[in-house]
């Protein structure tokens, strides 16, 4: 799967690839992501939502995560992201309806 990182105006920052396997079971309504590969990001923003595709790349899986440094669905050290960085995700998380 591919862990894409957007800013507020759709443009794509970074795309990240997830681990296998993809996460442990569920537990509480919670679907906690295995590791996360780094991305080098190929434009600068600071992000503010993720899209879940699949392997492909094409398939969209789920859309409209939150992205932040703690507490969102996607958790990463710095949300300002320029052109070049590797981004190492801390955490994803994608809870039942994405609530």
């Amino acid at each position: 799967a591919k862990l894409r990182l957007y800013t507020s105006g759709a443009t794509l920052i970074v795309e990240c690839v997830c681990g296998t396997p993809f996460a442990a079971a569920a537990s509480g309504g919670v679907l906690t992501l295995s590791a996360i590969s780094q991305g080098t990001a190929g434009a600068s923003g600071t992000v503010t939502n993720a899209s879940l595709y699949k392997a492909d790349g094409t398939t969209l899986v789920v859309s409209g995560m939150t992205v932040g440094t703690s507490g969102s669905n996607v958790n990463l050290s710095s949300t300002l992201i320029s052109t070049g960085d590797n981004v190492a995700i801390s955490s994803a998380t994608i809870s039942e309806g994405n609530a």
